[in-house]
């Protein structure tokens, strides 16, 4: 017996194997990216996620060869040796053998590319990489996203990163200004976003599961999507956020610690892709009067190598917010139902009971009823008159009176004729 959770996510496979036949559909493996369950299992990830990314999977050099010594050895072996904890807890042997893999693929990126600079977290997305797919197609990802992607964390300061970071405030404003008020009231800075931006959340999620999901969302899409997600994760903890003290330490603590793994994921990536639809990031460079440097690869997107079909992508847009809305229509009606459903049989049950009890037990019933029926009218009075589950169950109680007062005269005149007889 498959639960509904199984079965939605059997329905989205099907999706995605559409989208996987010749011709691919990469506008449509883009828009699963966005949509539930994203790529759903790794076996499908090892496959999208190279096609988002063009990589030829059929010439991937043999990076090995080209590994020599550079300017960042010495710490990315520090960075290695304490890293994948968390993504392979309690699979040692995996992260042993995992661990010269992961030293492989980084430094053959920057011994390729000397003018890229290593930054602490670089190793936590080649992490992620490394145990979705395997060692080569993890190197092939890696450089494409380095030169990309990450280009602007790997120039010799983060002058370009502040700027990334300066944009998600800005950003929050326009989609709660109560939460923006409470961060800018507290003196806390955006650096908070800072691991969150570097390593694409992979350093704050505690679960590879949850990473890989996120990572559906950022291949598929603008390379700074993550600021976005930024912006949905801080609105999406808004609950927790306000009730915190006023205060950089507090909220800056809050924001630095590991995620809550119960965040809904597709609600914040869906809201995080409305945003950039909304709020382009050409637009927000503008607004924020920090724009990124004209050589930067973001303001060159999409590159060269990529297949962007813009009429299929808006087309599929238009469907998914379409098809948004009516799936929150059918949540809400469902809802509606259920209630509906549980006050109906609720007050069927209470109407047999009492039944029942007037059968079996005349007195015990006429005790009841005489002390709950008052409560349960006061307790309807919704200052509404013509409230109709006040006006159901009145009707239900009035309606029931005179049978079981029959049912209790016709026992009483059973139990006299018994005496009598």
């Amino acid at each position: 017996m498959f639960t509904e959770k199984e079965r939605l996510e059997a329905k989205k496979i099907r999706v995605i194997q559409d989208c996987l036949e010749n011709p691919i559909d990469i506008e449509g493996l883009r828009m699963c990216a966005i949509t539930e369950f994203g790529f759903v299992n790794n076996v499908l990830r090892k496959r999208i996620w190279p096609i988002l990314l063009n990589i030829d999977t059929n010439n991937i050099i043999n990076h090995s060869e080209h590994i020599i010594d550079h300017k960042d050895t010495d710490q990315v072996s520090k960075d290695v040796e304490r890293s994948m904890w968390r993504f392979t807890r309690g699979k040692t042997q995996l992260r042993n053998r995992k661990k010269p893999e992961l030293t492989r693929i980084v430094n053959s990126v920057l011994s390729l590319h000397s003018n890229l600079y290593y930054f602490q977290g670089y190793h936590e997305i080649a992490s992620v990489l490394l145990l979705i797919t395997d060692e080569s197609l993890a190197f092939a990802m890696l450089e494409r996203l380095s030169l990309n992607h990450f280009s602007d964390c790997m120039l010799p300061n983060f002058s370009e990163i502040l700027k990334l970071l300066n944009y998600i405030f800005p950003l929050v404003s326009m989609v709660d200004q109560e939460v923006y008020d409470f961060l800018i009231k507290s003196g806390v800075q955006p650096m908070f976003a800072i691991s969150w931006i570097l390593t694409w959340f992979s350093h704050n999620l505690e679960e590879l599961d949850l990473a890989a999901r996120v990572y559906d969302y950022f291949l598929s899409s603008h390379p700074m999507a993550s600021v976005y997600f930024s912006v949905s994760v801080i609105t999406n903890l808004r609950d927790q956020l306000l009730k915190l003290e006023c205060s950089f330490d507090s909220i800056h603590a809050f924001f630095t610690s590991n995620l809550p793994e119960n965040l809904d994921l597709d609600k914040i990536i869906f809201e995080a892709d409305k945003l950039i639809d909304k709020i382009p990031p050409n637009k927000i460079q503008i607004i924020s009067k920090e724009p990124l440097l004209p050589t930067s690869p973001i303001n060159h997107y999409p590159w060269d190598w990529m297949s962007i079909n813009n009429a299929k992508r808006n087309s599929y847009k238009k469907t998914l917010l379409k098809n948004h809305k009516l799936s929150k229509n059918q949540k809400r009606h469902s809802q509606v139902f259920k209630v509906i459903f549980f006050i109906l049989f609720g007050s069927l049950s209470l109407f047999g009971s009492l039944v029942f009890l007037s059968i079996k037990s005349p007195t015990t019933f006429n005790s009841l009823y005489s002390f709950f029926s008052p409560i349960i009218l006061k307790i309807l009075n919704f200052n509404e008159p013509n409230s109709p589950i006040k006006n159901y169950l009145a009707n239900l109680l009035n309606y029931s009176m005179p049978i079981f007062n029959n049912n209790n005269n016709n026992n009483s005149n059973v139990l006299n004729n018994n005496t009598i007889n």
